[in-house]
């Protein structure tokens, strides 16, 4: 049973290995070097500190109370400038043999609800369009339209990636 929690500290390995990942065999993010568990600590504080939701998803095997954190999602920054304070960017990453399950769609939907309406007035998700095609289904799915498209913004694995940005309003 997959069950959606906020995610803390000691989930941050977890997540480090789940976004290694992406970092290391797609162009789904456009890191290089996949952070450290130190940074994913870090991370998570200021989410918090900013009263965002961090959440993972947890499955607990079966019921053998060995749960393990499949994937994970949060609200951060959209951009540093104060005009930008109620934007939120979010994101989302699974486990790699978890897709299809719908957790994905468990995880974006427990950030639309855990948004504090007063500190997130809108959502925008940054995807890259190669090899983006279930994270366009999914936000559109959620209620995000597409709302522009930036060509051969980011270089990686010999090949330049359009991104699509997609928003949803909370208010």
């Amino acid at each position: 049973m997959v069950s959606i929690r906020p995610a803390t500290a000691a989930d941050c390995p977890a997540v480090t290995a789940i976004y290694g990942h992406y970092v290391e065999h797609t162009v789904a993010t456009f890191d290089y070097e996949a952070p450290t568990v130190a940074h994913w600590e870090a991370k998570l504080a200021a989410i918090r500190a900013a009263d965002r939701p961090f959440v993972v998803a947890v499955d607990d095997a079966g019921g053998t109370g060995d749960a393990v954190v499949i994937g994970f999602a949060y609200l951060s920054s959209f951009r540093d400038k104060k005009a930008y304070a109620w934007t939120a960017e979010d994101t989302i990453y699974l486990d790699p043999g978890a897709g299809g399950r719908g957790i994905g769609g468990a995880l974006l939907g427990a950030l639309i609800e855990a948004a504090d309406p007063t500190n997130v007035r809108q959502m925008i998700a940054v995807i890259a369009a190669t090899g983006g095609e279930a994270s366009v289904a999914l936000h559109a799915k959620h209620g995000f339209v597409e709302v522009g498209r930036t060509p051969a913004v980011g270089y990686k694995f010999g090949q330049w990636i359009d991104c699509i940005y997609m928003q949803r309003a909370l208010t």
